[in-house]
């Protein structure tokens, strides 16, 4: 079935492609409206990160923004490409559809259905109100912005990290485009794309765009006697596939000189095969044994250790997990002109479903155990040697279904004026349905039925809020800028647990009925700024900026009590200096930023192990204090026409203060001055860029890039197992463009020293044990592009 759909869409594309070609006119396309070009330099970027188009060097925040064209150059499928490459953002999933996202050591490890992220993930001015939504697709953009620090003046109740803004390439009046690309790699990369603008008339266009990724996958099935139960849809043959598939239909309509009208639809279709769990760490009592309660031993002596680096992308588990995930949404959008400002008044629905099974151990389970000692000392097994496989192994399982619906209404005065401002009303309800499941294969009561729960959480959560910003120019080179929000969330959930096997033993949740909890609350949230521009192509700026994330509800709580105890709001407060400065003819472009965070009542996610239980805890508490402080630069330099070089530095020191938690096991639950997790002290990226003109018109361009990232804690305990150890990844692309500027065709490698490098790891047995996920190994392929 595969096959046969990677051939329609080839053939549609590559028709398409043909009759394009025939028809085409030789003119140079359009340049996209993300970037203002000029004859020698540096290009303006345009961005909305104020709610208004403005030059990214006249914004007075910290904004990293990537053109579509870069964004296909460096072949950037999702936003784990994006990390490193903007400074201080951080990306760790937990599965393909789960990603946590921090900006300058502020995210969010809670997953559940009453929570919200810290990181505002938006499309088209189109905020997604769920995690296992907002990893999306990059297809068609013209161009993605990611705004660093607290956004609550402007964007409200989750941009207290920041905001990732997705920008889509609209409908242009009166022009026919069209632009394709077929990618091949190894491990069976297989990626179709296009997109096609057609204009409907003189004031009507229509834009459908397309993105679809095959990939076989990268891991091995390690031979531990017996077959893999299939879950999904792979088999032992074909583990770790991803097949992606999204779409996109819009329409712009002009009917007046003042009116614009904007209609979209997207939509996903996601599956994704075996994500691997690989032991990274075991320490005692019980779990340094040697045995079959210990993951290192058994991993060692069923093979999982002699594949390649050491085996990590080797899987054992008995069962091959899945995730899949639907996607669809609409909006519409209207904009009028007057005299004094634009109204614009925005309309949006989001429906996703999201289905995942993960062996979390990545091991075969051992026979089960008996843990009350009715059917024998379950020591036997439990320190028995682990050829009999791993006793502790687990399995989670996750059904979600989510709706959202929001809206709103803006006034934006014009940008020429000395007085700009912008005022707006947002609101938003969400809708979600979660279960999650855990499983344990080999422990059990007397009934030797593998134990299984399952956490049901029914969310309803309302928002409202008001805002304002201002700047006025006192004169030509000094301004100020003032800005408010009042922002009023209120959330509601009905939850309850199920203990569906061996009751006997309650490893992780205990059973109880549908229990209601519900909270609100309320925030006001503020910004002040001031830029001096000494010369049109210098900005320095200072501002102190407020941001909020409303409180919620733990997911897959133990208790009733926990699961319908809301913890608090956070807040932070932000305090920035930056400057902007295009120099030497604009030649060269640095852009700095140096800040200081300080945090309170920060919402920390554990998985611990107390004292009365089992296994482990869910725990979402609010930290006392934390405080973050950092320096962030950017440079591209653009020496002489053919040459481009580059690259971005940010130091980060993001600490707990006064974190006194829930003590686990072993009696300890400060977390004083440890380090926020998904705070790397260090991180940076650079590259370097050549292209040079043949003599017969057509331009070949070369481009070598790599980013690094220090140590990062996953957990507040900084346990030494739950670590990210650092990493230096390297690409590199040459790409020949015909003369007429319609055929490309690119060569390009990922990750080309094959570098093993973790991108999730987790603790389990109050931090005893620990597995981990590892990014891709080297990749390559071949890129064929035509636009016409």
């Amino acid at each position: 079935m595969r096959s046969i759909w990677r051939l329609t869409t080839t053939v549609a594309t590559v028709g398409l492609m043909a009759t394009s070609a025939l028809a085409q006119e030789q003119e140079q396309p359009e340049t996209s409206t993300s970037e203002t070009p000029r004859q020698g330099g540096l290009n303006e970027i345009i961005v909305t990160a104020q709610k208004r188009a403005e030059n990214l060097q006249d914004v007075p925040v910290a904004v990293t923004a990537f053109g579509g064209e870069a964004l296909d150059q460096a072949n950037m499928k999702g936003l784990e490409d994006v990390q490193g490459r903007a400074p201080g953002l951080v990306i760790s999933s937990f599965s393909p559809g789960q990603p946590e996202i921090a900006i300058r050591g502020v995210g969010t490890k809670e997953d559940g259905a009453g929570a919200s992220d810290s990181t505002l993930i938006m499309v088209d001015g189109v905020y997604f109100a769920t995690r296992t939504a907002t990893n999306i697709d990059i297809f068609d953009l013209e161009r993605l912005e990611v705004l660093r620090g607290p956004q609550g003046t402007l964007f409200g109740k989750n941009a207290i990290a920041g905001v990732v803004n997705y920008v889509t390439r609209k409908p242009t009046l009166g022009e026919f485009e069209f632009k394709a690309r077929q990618t091949v790699g190894n491990f069976g990369t297989f990626d179709t794309g296009a997109g096609v603008n057609i204009p409907l008339g003189e004031n009507v266009a229509a834009r459908l765009s397309f993105s679809r990724r095959d990939t076989d996958g990268y891991l091995t099935r390690v031979d531990v006697g017996t077959r893999a139960v299939p879950t999904g849809s792979e088999d032992d043959d074909d583990i770790g596939f991803a097949e992606r598939f999204a779409w996109r239909a819009a329409i712009a309509w002009e009917p007046t000189d003042r009116t614009s009208v904007f209609l979209s639809l997207d939509g996903a279709d996601d599956d994704f095969g075996t994500d691997n769990r690989e032991p990274v760490g075991s320490v005692g009592p019980l779990h340094d044994c040697g045995c079959a309660s210990d993951p290192m031993a058994v991993n060692e002596v069923i093979g999982g250790t002699r594949g390649k680096n050491g085996g990590v992308y080797s899987y054992a588990g008995e069962e091959l997990g899945f995730s899949k995930r639907d996607l669809i949404g609409g909006m519409a959008q209207v904009d009028h002109e007057f005299s004094f400002a634009t109204l614009t008044v925005l309309g949006a629905f989001r429906d996703s479903t999201f289905k995942n099974l993960l062996d979390s151990s990545g091991l075969p389970p051992s026979p089960v155990v008996d843990l009350t000692g009715s059917n024998g000392n379950p020591n036997l097994i439990l320190l028995g040697s682990p050829e009999l496989g791993f006793t502790f192994d687990s399995v989670d399982v996750i059904d979600e279904q989510a709706t959202q619906y929001t809206g709103e209404i803006r006034l934006t005065s014009p940008g020429s004026s000395r007085f700009r401002w912008v005022a707006g009303l947002f609101g938003s309800i969400e809708d979600i349905q979660r279960t999650e499941g855990v499983g344990f294969s080999g422990l059990s009561d007397q009934s030797l039925e593998p134990s299984f729960v399952a956490a049901n959480m029914d969310f309803l959560g309302k928002g409202l809020g008001g805002y304002g910003q201002a700047t006025f120019e006192l004169t030509d080179t000094f301004s100020l800028t003032g800005g408010a929000r009042y922002s009023y969330e209120k959330k509601r959930i009905i939850a309850s647990n199920d203990v569906i096997t061996s009751p006997n033993v309650l490893l992780i949740l205990r059973p109880f009925p549908e229990t209601r909890g519900e909270d609100s609350w309320s925030n006001f949230s503020w910004r002040i700024g001031a830029e001096f521009r000494p010369t049109s192509d210098i900005m320095v700026y200072g501002s102190v900026a407020t941001g909020f994330k409303s409180g919620g509800f733990t997911g897959t709580a133990t208790t009733a009590e926990r699961a319908t105890t809301a913890f608090e709001p956070e807040e932070a407060t932000n305090y920035e200096l930056g400057a902007k400065m295009d120099l030497l003819d604009r030649r060269l472009r640095l852009n700095t930023t140096a800040f200081y965070l300080d945090y309170k009542d920060l919402q920390v996610t554990r998985f611990f192990q107390p004292p009365t239980s089992g296994f482990g805890e869910f725990i979402t508490e609010n930290a006392s204090d934390a405080t973050i402080k950092g320096v962030e630069v950017e440079l591209t330099a653009q020496p002489v026409d053919f040459l481009e070089f580059g690259g971005t530095y940010a130091y980060l020191d993001a600490k707990y203060k006064n974190f006194f938690g829930t003590p686990d096991i072993s009696g300890s639950g400060d977390f004083s001055d440890n380090r926020l997790r998904q705070a790397p002290k260090h991180s940076w990226s650079a590259y370097v860029q050549v292209s040079q003109e043949l003599a017969s018109g057509s331009t070949i361009t070369a481009n070598l890039n790599a980013r690094y990232q220090s140590d990062v804690f996953t957990n507040a305990d900084n346990n030494p197992l739950d670590v990210l150890p650092s990493y230096t990844l390297a690409d590199a692309w040459i790409a020949w463009q015909s003369a007429d500027r319609v055929w490309e065709i690119q060569g390009w490698v990922k990750n080309f020293t094959d570098e093993a490098y973790r991108t999730h790891v987790y603790s389990q047995r109050g931090g005893r044990i620990a597995f981990g996920t590892f990014g891709s190994p080297r990749t390559y392929g071949v890129t064929l592009s035509y636009e016409y």
